[in-house]
């Protein structure tokens, strides 16, 4: 999958839409779902395909968790409200021998808004961690979307 592209996409959406989602701060949910299905617009008429769309709060890091088939090569992205200055994702994939979580993938840049690619070897469970890693001042709370897509 063209992750440049997906990102410029991702990028581009996200700057255009006033994303102020934070009830508990005193603005309202609707904008943040706007912009999902701003997302989910341009996905589709790009012929991927959504597996998965949750929204949520995330005061500091959330899990969330799907089977993932070594058939596709997923995108997953994250994006926030405007109270969050930097938001992470990091995937792990479920190692039974072990019996615990292994890092696979993870985005880590300074923004507002995450993606990964991964293709994964086998056939598994994995879980993706969103984490805040800053708000601005003021906030300590967000809601936050996390779409799962492959071609």
């Amino acid at each position: 999958m063209k992750s440049k592209i997906l990102t410029l996409v991702v990028v581009s959406l996200l700057f255009s839409v006033n994303i102020s989602a934070q009830c508990i701060n005193g603005t309202k949910s609707y904008p943040l779902y706007k912009a999902g299905a701003q997302l989910v617009d341009k996905f589709d008429n790009q012929g991927l395909e959504i597996v998965r769309i949750e929204y949520d709060l995330v005061f500091s890091s959330k899990e969330s968790f799907r089977n993932l088939t070594s058939d596709w090569e997923y995108s997953i992205m994250a994006f926030a409200d405007n109270g969050v200055k930097d938001l992470n994702i990091k995937l792990y994939e479920y190692d039974k021998l072990l019996d615990k979580w292994k890092m696979v993938a993870e985005d880590d840049s300074t923004e507002p808004h995450a993606l990964l690619t991964y293709k994964p070897s086998v056939t598994a469970l994995y879980k993706v961690e969103i984490i805040v890693k800053e708000f601005y001042e003021g906030y300590n709370v967000a809601r936050y979307g996390l779409i799962y897509l492959h071609e």
